[in-house]
C-alpha cells in the first residue's frame, strides 16, 4: 500500500526534513514513530528537501506498507505521539506510481518578513525581521527579474542536488500588511538555498547594495556570481504548496 500523508511543522528544533546521523529531523520523527505503530520499516519520501529551521505550511510525502491498515486510525495514532511542533493533516492511499518528489510539477514557498517592529516572543523563530524599512514597489520591480527558465547556479548552495541547475520560476507576488510583508515564490522545481538566495538578492536591493546589472548578470553568467552571500535567514522559510 502506498500511502500519502500532507503534513505541517515548525522547523525551529529540527535539522531539516531528511535524516542525519547525530541529528533530529522530521523525516526521522515520523519514520520512527510509523514503526511502533506498524512494526514495518518504512522509508518517507517527501516532496522536498528543507533545510535546517526551515518550516512547512504543507508538506507532501509518502511511503510504502506491507499491511493493510485503516487510515484514519494511522492518522489519529501518528498524531497522538507527534510532538507538537509538527501534525499530519491529512492521509490516504495512492497509486503505486505515486512519488511524492517526481510526481511533482509546481511548489510554491512563502517568505515572512516583519520589518522596524521587532518581532514578538509569538513569532520568534518563524519571522525574520529587518530593522529597517522595505520599498514594496522595489520588491516588486526586481522580482520580475527572475521570472522565467533561468540557470541559477548563482542562486543555490554549494552541493546542490541533480545535474542541472535550470530551474522555472512561474510566479512571485509580494503582499504588503501594516509591518509585514509575504513573498511567495512558485516554480518547477527549487535548488538548495535558492528561495533565500532570491529573498536575500531582493533585499539587498532595496538597501543599495545590489545593482539591477550584478543580478542580471548572476542570472545569465555562469561564471559570474553574486559579489557576496546574500541569503536571509531560514526563521521566515515555509514549504507552502506542493502541486500534482
Amino acid at each position: 500500500m502506498n500511502i500519502k500523508i500532507e503534513l505541517e511543522y515548525i522547523g525551529t528544533n529540527y535539522c531539516g526534513w531528511q535524516k542525519q546521523r547525530n541529528s533530529l529531523t522530521v523525516q526521522q520523527v515520523l519514520e520512527d514513530i510509523i514503526f511502533k505503530l506498524t512494526n514495518e520499516k518504512v522509508i518517507l519520501i517527501g516532496s522536498g528537501r528543507t533545510d535546517s529551521g526551515v518550516h512547512a505550511k504543507s508538506q507532501i510525502a509518502n511511503f510504502t506498507i506491507q499491511k493493510k491498515i485503516n487510515l484514519r486510525g494511522l492518522k489519529t495514532n501518528i498524531n497522538k505521539l507527534l510532538p507538537n511542533d509538527i501534525k499530519i493533516k491529512k492521509c490516504n492511499k495512492v497509486s503505486n506510481n505515486f512519488h511524492s518528489q517526481f510526481s511533482s510539477l509546481q511548489k510554491t514557498y512563502l517568505y515572512k518578513i516583519k520589518y522596524k517592529n521587532d518581532v514578538n516572543v509569538f513569532e520568534k523563530g518563524r519571522i525574520f525581521f529587518y530593522k529597517s524599512d522595505l520599498d514594496i514597489k522595489k520588491l516588486k520591480k526586481i522580482s520580475t527579474f527572475f521570472l522565467g527558465e533561468k540557470n541559477f547556479v548563482n542562486f543555490c548552495k554549494k552541493g546542490y542536488s541533480g545535474e542541472s541547475t535550470i530551474r522555472k520560476i512561474e510566479s512571485i507576488k509580494v503582499f504588503k500588511k501594516g509591518l509585514y510583508i509575504d513573498i511567495r515564490i512558485t516554480g518547477n522545481g527549487f535548488l538548495r538555498g535558492m528561495v533565500r538566495l532570491i529573498v536575500g538578492s531582493m533585499i539587498n536591493f532595496c538597501k543599495g547594495n545590489l545593482k539591477e546589472e550584478e543580478i542580471i548578470n548572476a542570472l545569465k553568467y555562469s561564471s559570474k556570481p553574486l559579489p557576496r552571500n546574500y541569503s536571509v535567514p531560514a526563521e521566515g522559510l515555509y514549504l507552502f504548496k506542493v502541486k500534482y
